[in-house]
């Protein structure tokens, strides 16, 4: 092979790494939409899970409507998690559940859409042998570019 030939061979295989690398760079970063996630955490709401089902309203409009039920909350009792959203887009919900007093978190679960804006799923709190337990409940809501995470806090027997 002659001089000329080895480096036009050399910059193809430069430019074939270089379009390589672009073309991967761009479909991970189309792959990864949570870098472009816009995430609203709300501080925690002025209503108790243990009573009665809670409404918030969400800042740009819209609300979320939670329950958890069959009430009072109590340990090792299965729970249904309701999640409504109002005037949002959401195509997905969850249900994190944690102790605020003693570090007992534990796996989101999943809620499955039952209508548009209508989410539902099963819960059970564990139970704590030190006796009555505070908890944090996050319902959070994603949409198309934006995530809400919206806190409500009770406590079990």
């Amino acid at each position: 092979m002659t001089r000329r030939l080895k480096i036009v061979f050399s910059i193809l295989v430069a430019v074939s790494l270089l379009l390589a690398i672009a073309l991967a760079g761009r479909f991970f970063w189309r792959e990864t939409p949570q870098g472009a996630m816009d995430i609203t955490r709300l501080p925690p709401a002025a209503c108790d899970l243990n009573q009665s089902p809670c409404r918030v309203e969400l800042p740009g409009g819209g609300e979320l409507t939670v329950e958890l039920a069959p009430r009072p909350l109590l340990p090792l009792q299965p729970l249904t998690a309701r999640l409504i959203a109002w005037d949002i887009p959401a195509k997905s919900a969850q249900l994190a559940l944690s102790g605020l007093d003693m570090d007992m978190p534990f796996d989101p679960v999943p809620l499955r859409e039952t209508a548009p804006g209508q989410f539902i799923g099963k819960a059970v709190l564990p139970i704590c042998v030190t006796g009555p337990m505070r908890w944090r409940a996050e319902f959070s809501v994603t949409g198309p570019d934006r995530q809400l995470i919206a806190e409500f806090r009770f406590d079990s027997q």
